[in-house]
């Protein structure tokens, strides 16, 4: 019984033993661990700080050297077609969204009416004709009236001559050399009305053949009546599409009023909206990397034309007081400037639309390393266009 109990005790200690030194190496463990997590967290924390550092550095050299926005918007003249004469549509030939050529009849105008402008027009233009050509039968005759009072004078004149050339001879009396007198003064009295009569008749005349005023009028009205027919048929100004078209055929268009909206193709343009305090190196010429919300994963190049030089703020009216404005946080709004950026990529056409949003940087020099860095960045953010 002894050695058993020896042996029970033995066997009891060494489980002793073996628990404390199990209990030991966990202890030794657990004081391991907990030592190597404030080692983590203060490795991670220093790493996040440089991050931001480093992001925070790199953000404000940016904004002077390669500043960045996504407020802009891809632009083109957008140009409201209204009719210049009025009347009820009788064609339509594009619809809504409809890619057009320059020259193209968008819609036309019952030209009915300015047809029959165009007769009464080309009427009045021969009635013209004809009254001109009584008037220079007017002429004539009296231009006629005038070469025969001017030959009788002649006549008169040289019977007159023979007369006082007797007369001073003395074979004729005063009084019949009088008589002839009187008949030679008739004769220019004649004449001087014939003149009259001739000048008025050419006054009334005018000029002659198409520089004639009466022709002139006639010609311009006509030429007038055939011009509002020409604008019953509506034509597109450039090439373009046709992008708001919500009308048929009947429909009354008034002179001036806006029928359809067309978007012309030929130029595009962005006008970036950049903060004011990133203004400061931006100038014309200066390479710019474009990404469209139309054209996700492709990066177009672009130069800037022109930076604006001031915007509207002021809401006064002349004679009112100016009203300061309210600040809306802690922080003060920044400005916006708009900067206007022309594309150099011809193949960037088939995707802009008017009013399309893009992202936009500017390279203010050639800084290597911010330059690479803005480009790593647009390049991530036209990736970035796919899901957004």
């Amino acid at each position: 019984m002894t050695s058993n109990e020896d042996s029970i005790d033995n066997e009891n200690k060494s489980a002793l033993t073996n628990a404390e030194t199990a209990t030991d190496v966990t202890s030794d463990e657990k004081a391991d661990k907990e030592e190597s997590k404030p080692d983590l967290a203060n490795r991670l924390t220093r790493i996040i700080l440089i991050i931001a550092a480093l992001y925070f550095v790199w953000y404000i050299a940016s904004d002077r050297l390669t500043p960045i926005t996504d407020q802009a918007r891809v632009r083109g003249f957008v140009i409201p077609i209204v009719p210049e004469v009025s009347g009820k549509i009788s064609r339509i030939h594009v619809g809504g969204d409809k890619h057009v050529k320059k020259g193209d009849v968008l819609f036309e105008i019952d030209p009915r009416d300015y047809e029959l402008a165009v007769e009464k027009a080309e009427a009045a233009l021969e009635q013209a004709g004809q009254d001109v050509g009584a008037s220079t039968a007017n002429v004539a005759s009296a231009k006629a009236i005038l070469e025969k009072a001017k030959a009788n004078l002649n006549t008169i004149n040289e019977n007159a001559d023979r007369i006082f050339a007797l007369e001073q001879q003395g074979i004729i009396s005063t009084a019949q050399a009088d008589e002839t007198r009187g008949t030679v003064t008739q004769a220019e009295l004649e004449i001087a009305n014939a003149q009259a009569a001739y000048e008025q008749a050419k006054q009334q005349l005018g000029a002659s053949g198409k520089d004639n005023p009466a022709i002139q009028t006639a010609i311009t009205q006509l030429s007038d009546a055939r011009l509002q027919l020409s604008k019953t048929k509506v034509m597109a100004p450039s090439d373009g599409v046709v992008s708001y078209a919500k009308v048929n055929v009947g429909y009354f268009a008034a002179a001036g009023a806006k029928i359809m909206t067309f978007i012309s193709t030929d130029v595009a343009w962005i006008e970036a909206s950049y903060r004011e305090n990133n203004l400061g190196n931006i100038k014309e010429g200066d390479e710019v990397d474009i990404v469209l919300d139309s054209a996700p994963g492709k990066i177009f190049k672009g130069q800037i034309k022109s930076v604006g030089y001031g915007v509207s703020f002021d809401k006064t009216q002349p004679g009112e007081l100016s009203t300061p404005e309210k600040p809306k946080g802690w922080m003060r709004d920044p400005q916006r400037f708009i900067v206007v950026i022309v594309f150099k990529d011809e193949d960037v056409r088939g995707f802009l639309r008017e009013g399309g949003q893009a992202d936009v940087i500017t390279y203010t020099g050639s800084n290597i390393v911010l330059n690479s860095i803005g480009k790593l960045y647009m390049r991530l953010t036209t990736f970035m266009s796919y899901v957004y």
